[in-house]
């Protein structure tokens, strides 16, 4: 189940967020929890190359954390907004 484009308070002060491929990323990653880059290109059915671009301005703009573990990357979602609110992560 994924979130509602209204389920976000504030998608205009995270512009990664107007991204229909970004926003199914973060809500993915919300409801799934963390994931590997493997699993997400799998959810996305888009290229690995694609993904990890996403994953990577996200990770970028405060939107997603990562952590590598041997030759897998794992990424979750910041349960803060980078803008310093608090309403993503509800």
């Amino acid at each position: 189940m994924y979130m509602k484009k209204d389920d976000f308070c504030c998608p205009l002060a995270v512009p990664q967020m107007g991204d229909p491929s970004k926003r199914k990323i973060y809500e993915y990653l919300m409801t799934e929890g963390e994931k590997t880059v493997a699993e997400i290109t799998r959810m996305m059915k888009l290229r690995q190359p694609t993904v990890s671009y996403h994953l990577r301005m996200m990770k970028k703009e405060g939107l997603l954390g990562s952590r590598r573990e041997g030759r897998e990357v794992y990424y979750s979602v910041k349960m803060q907004c980078p803008e310093g609110g608090g309403c993503f992560g509800k």
